[in-house]
C-alpha cells in the first residue's frame, strides 16, 4: 500500500477515534443514556483576510445587533441578527440574516458556549461577516462564522 493510500487512512482513523470520544475536561464522552451531553472541542487554524475570503460561503458587511434568542449547535449560542448593507461573496440572504459567533473554546450540548476574550458579535455595530451555514443541510438554520474571530469591524460613516 503506498503512501497515497495510507495517509487518507490513518486520518479517517484520527477523526473517527476524535469523533467517537468528544472531549469533555477529562477528554471523554460525559454520562451514558439520558441526559448525556456531549462535549467538542475544534482547534481552528487562524486565517487571514483573503482565506477567511475563499472559506467563506457568504460574505456580507451588515450592521449586527443582539437579541434574546439562542440556538443549540453542540452548545447554546447567542443569536445575533445582521442587517445586511452589502454582499461582497454568495447570493444576496436578503435584508437580515441569523448569525452565531463561532465559539473558540470546547463546547458541551446544552450548555452555554464560552469565548476565550469574549463573543466579537457582542459589542453591536457593523462588520465585514466571513459566514458558512452552521448546518449545510438546512437553509433555515443559521449563519456562522467560520472560524472564530472572523468579523471585521467597519468604520462608520
Amino acid at each position: 500500500m503506498g503512501w497515497g493510500r495510507i495517509v487518507p487512512v490513518v486520518v479517517v482513523a484520527v477523526l473517527a477515534s476524535g469523533v467517537l470520544t468528544g472531549c469533555g475536561d477529562d477528554g471523554r464522552i460525559q454520562g451514558i443514556g439520558p441526559g448525556t451531553s456531549v462535549s467538542s472541542c475544534i482547534d481552528y487554524v487562524p486565517m487571514t483576510a483573503a482565506e477567511r475570503l475563499d472559506a467563506a460561503d457568504l460574505v456580507v458587511d451588515a450592521r449586527v445587533t443582539t437579541t434574546d434568542r439562542t440556538v443549540e449547535i453542540g452548545g447554546v449560542y447567542d443569536v445575533h441578527d445582521a442587517e445586511v448593507t452589502k454582499v461582497a461573496k454568495g447570493d444576496d440572504p436578503g435584508t437580515t440574516i441569523e448569525v452565531v459567533s463561532t465559539s473558540d473554546k470546547c463546547t458541551t450540548s446544552g450548555e452555554p458556549v464560552e469565548y476565550l476574550d469574549g463573543d466579537v458579535l457582542a459589542d453591536e455595530g457593523r462588520f465585514r461577516l466571513y459566514l458558512t451555514k452552521a448546518d449545510p443541510d438546512d437553509d433555515d438554520s443559521v449563519w456562522r462564522l467560520v472560524v472564530p474571530g472572523a468579523a471585521d469591524p467597519l468604520t462608520t460613516g
